[in-house]
């Protein structure tokens, strides 16, 4: 995904312009090592400086990676048949269950 963000500031015209310039310019680089290096590429960076107005702006532009999807375990083949498995091995937990429950009923019912 290409996204980007802008810093600017108001320059003075009668003060040092390349030294209230570089302020903006700071701001950018610091912004750009916040980031982590993985997830960003530069793509460009632009300066504007408009003397009418006092504005002056930089704009970087970058990609940036699209963070991934958890994957949904419902659909995925590997997932469903552990589920399977799993509800497997209850069914037949519960069949041992059973089976113990009614040979212990055999065994008692033939005692008596």
């Amino acid at each position: 995904m290409i996204v980007y963000k802008t810093f600017s500031g108001r320059v003075n015209a009668e003060q040092d312009v390349v030294s209230q310039q570089n302020i903006v310019r700071n701001e950018l680089a610091a912004f750009l090592n916040d980031v982590e290096a993985s997830h960003y590429k530069v793509i460009q960076v632009s300066e504007v400086a408009v003397p009418e107005s006092e504005l002056f702006t930089v704009t970087v532009w970058y990609s940036q990676s699209v963070a991934k999807q958890e994957a949904d375990l419902s659909h995925d083949p590997k997932a469903l048949s552990a589920d399977v498995l799993a509800q497997s091995l209850r069914e037949k937990n519960r069949r041992d269950l059973l089976t113990t429950m009614v040979d212990e009923h055999m065994i008692r019912s033939d005692s008596s």
